[in-house]
C-alpha cells in the first residue's frame, strides 16, 4: 500500500458485465424486468480500480466507445471498495447445475 493510501480508505472498482443469456428472439438480455443489470448469467470483468469515483466515471465513458464494450454500454457498474476489508467472512459454496457432479 502506498504512503498516501491507508487501510480503511475507499477506492472505486469499475466493472463490466458481459451477458451470456439471450431472450426468445436471440437478443442478449442485459436487464431484469425491474431494470436492474441481469445477474443470472454473466461474466464480470474489472476494468480498473480508481482512487475517486470521478476517475471511474471518466473511464466508463471512454470504455463505452471500445469494441465489445460498446455493444453493452449500459452494463457497467462502479462499486466502492474499502481497502484491507475482508469481504468473504462466511466462505462460499458452489451450486452446480442438475446432473453435474463435483469431482474434488
Amino acid at each position: 500500500m502506498t504512503a498516501d493510501r491507508a487501510a480503511g480508505d475507499e477506492v472505486f472498482v469499475l466493472w463490466h458485465a458481459r451477458h451470456l443469456i439471450v431472450d426468445e428472439e436471440g437478443r442478449t438480455a442485459h436487464r431484469d424486468p425491474d431494470g436492474e443489470i441481469h445477474l443470472a448469467e454473466e461474466e464480470w470483468r474489472i476494468l480498473g480500480i480508481f482512487t475517486d469515483e470521478a476517475a471511474a466515471e471518466a473511464q466508463r465513458g471512454m470504455s463505452r466507445k471500445l469494441p465489445g464494450f460498446r455493444d453493452e454500454p449500459d452494463c457497467f457498474d462502479i462499486s466502492p471498495l474499502v481497502l484491507d476489508e475482508d469481504m468473504w467472512t462466511d466462505g462460499y459454496f458452489t451450486e452446480y447445475p442438475q446432473g453435474h457432479q463435483d469431482v474434488t
